[in-house]
């Protein structure tokens, strides 16, 4: 049989050599299938239409491998292999955590900041630039996003990856301020297309409201388990967390770039770091997962400044977020950074500079945070001056291991694709306080190896404002929250058998732990922030539906 004798990526190599070399049966059914592919510079997107393949004879592909594969088990020609699909799957991050991420971006629109380091680039969100990698998918496909999510998730089976439990990332400017109406439409259209890949019916555009789409999305093939919008701090009200919510967003990411109040003025930020702490208070107290986005390197900062930055976020009762991404300042065209540069009035870190924060950063972040980013996947063309090392987290993995220091973050720890052997893994809790709550991270972690299996955010609120609790938020009054629950390992489809940490039972486990704490501290009800695709798993627990929140009384 084709397959049988791929046991490792080397084999898979030598293997793809000799297709090409023979140039027999094997390459004309490889060039079968690359007929029925449309190669972009960006993605790879099946069409319903054959398109001709243009181009000399080249190298099958993984893709293409895959394809061959699918297609010969299909035929009978060939017995399941279960280790060749692991070979052939690309960059198996992509579904590692647990969840398939699907980035999403949003047409261009009026911003209502000025900041000086952000570029304007015509036709492109602001901020966004149209060689980005997901910029440039969106633009592919006219920012169309049922084109864009299709698209992506057909590229994500393309190279080997389940699109059960889909992660949406919403980015492009600055969500709050797009129009309500484009907003619900452009989130209905990622319901949309998540219901009908791979459906034998197809809901056509418009046919039902999005309440009714996310209905259907809770036992579609392809499930939006989490949704993310990005937005400023300024805009976090209890009406707009209420929004949130019945468009099914269940992460926030805010634009915090300094905690320093000089530096954000005199970046024109338009923001301060009370307002900050204030915004991020009101997510929690409704449940949302928070993000910071962070910049070092702004201008009126240094590197001490940057580092006590860091610092500060996770040193009291403020901030707290948790994740982060790292966008380290870079000078860009288009923006009035650049201006100031060319007159030598501001100086950006050299890469070691850079290292030298970054490195101080991961080494004393909590275990409950993750550290998304370290850098933005900005193409080197666009930066005039900053760092231009894209893979910077790969150079800070190889300083942790000559220096021998360690990162604490979650994606540090996430078990992945290892051997998950249940008895070494503990159940752990950490506890840290906020102006208006207490927040416990209840884990299962192996500290030997220092790894980390499943998790879950419970919320306990205190001394919160009783005019909150209106709207969607009417619910959250008396509850503990569930912010956040997640497994982690090689991502399984809703139906299938647990075999390494995922459909364990570890969430269930988690939760009634999370339930027993509630109970204690006086709580009558638990409500949890779930995505709209894992309304189900929640019902099985005992929880049921209450505006837009899954609730159990205690």
């Amino acid at each position: 049989m084709i397959f049988d004798d791929i046991k490792t990526k080397g084999d898979l190599e030598a293997f793809k050599k000799k297709i090409l070399r023979e140039n027999g049966e094997v390459y004309a059914r490889i060039d079968a299938i690359r007929t029925r592919i449309n190669y972009s510079q960006n993605n790879i997107i099946p069409q319903n239409k054959f398109a001709p393949y243009v181009g000399k004879k080249k190298m099958p592909t993984n893709a293409e491998m895959l394809a061959l594969y699918n297609e010969v088990v299909a035929s009978g020609e060939q017995k399941p292999v279960p280790r060749i699909v692991d070979i052939l799957k690309k960059i198996k991050t992509r579904s590692n955590s647990g969840v398939a991420v699907v980035s999403v971006l949003t047409k261009q629109f009026d911003c209502p900041g000025r900041c000086m380091y952000c570029p304007t680039e015509e036709g492109m969100p602001k901020s966004y630039l149209s060689m980005e990698p997901a910029a440039a998918r969106a633009l592919a496909n006219d920012f169309d996003p049922y084109k864009q999510v299709t698209n992506r998730l057909r590229a994500l089976v393309m190279n080997g990856h389940p699109t059960d439990k889909i992660e949406m990332i919403v980015i492009g400017g600055t969500w709050s301020f797009y129009h309500p109406v484009y907003q619900e439409e452009f989130i209905a259209e990622c319901f949309r297309a998540c219901n009908n890949f791979e459906s034998e019916e197809e809901i056509k555009k418009r046919a039902l409201s999005l309440e009714e789409l996310q209905k259907k999305n809770e036992r579609a093939r392809c499930r939006i388990v989490g949704l993310s919008i990005e937005t400023r701090p300024d805009y976090i009200t209890s009406y707009e967390l209420s929004r949130l919510r019945k468009l099914g967003v269940t992460k926030v990411e805010i634009g915090v770039q300094h905690t320093d109040d000089n530096v954000l003025a005199f970046n024109k930020r338009d923001i301060t770091s009370a307002q900050v702490i204030e915004a991020t208070e009101k997510l929690r107290n409704a449940g949302f997962k928070v993000v910071y986005h962070m910049m070092p390197n702004l201008p009126g900062s240094d590197k001490k400044k940057d580092i006590a930055m860091f610092c500060e976020l996770f040193s009291g009762k403020n901030f707290q977020p948790d994740m982060l991404k790292i966008y380290p300042c870079v000078v860009l065209e288009k923006s009035e950074l650049y201006d100031i540069w060319k007159k030598g009035e501001f100086r950006v870190y050299d890469d070691s500079e850079l290292m030298e924060i970054l490195r101080e950063v991961k080494m004393h972040i909590p275990p409950y945070v993750r550290i998304i980013r370290v850098i933005r996947d900005i193409p080197a063309t666009y930066i005039k001056a900053g760092s231009k090392i894209s893979n910077m987290r790969q150079w800070l993995f190889d300083d942790m291991k000559k220096g021998g220091w360690r990162c604490r973050c979650i994606r540090c720890r996430e078990i992945r694709g290892d051997t998950f052997d249940e008895k070494s893994f503990e159940l752990t809790h950490t506890k840290y306080d906020t102006e208006t709550g207490q927040e416990i991270f209840l884990s299962f972690e192996n500290n030997a190896v220092h790894k980390l299996a499943a998790f879950l955010r419970l919320r306990l609120p205190q001394n919160v404002a009783p005019d909150f609790y209106k709207d969607e938020l009417a619910v959250l009054k008396d509850a503990a929250l569930v912010r956040e629950l997640h497994t982690y390992g090689q991502m399984k489809h809703f139906d299938e058998k647990g075999t390494q940490s995922q459909h364990l039972g570890l969430g269930r486990r988690l939760m009634e732990e999370a339930e027993n704490i509630a109970r204690g501290a006086g709580y009558a009800k638990v409500a949890v922030i779930s995505g709209v695709g894992v309304r189900g798993y929640y019902r099985k627990l005992g929880y049921e539906l209450e505006g837009t929140y899954m609730v159990k009384y205690l």
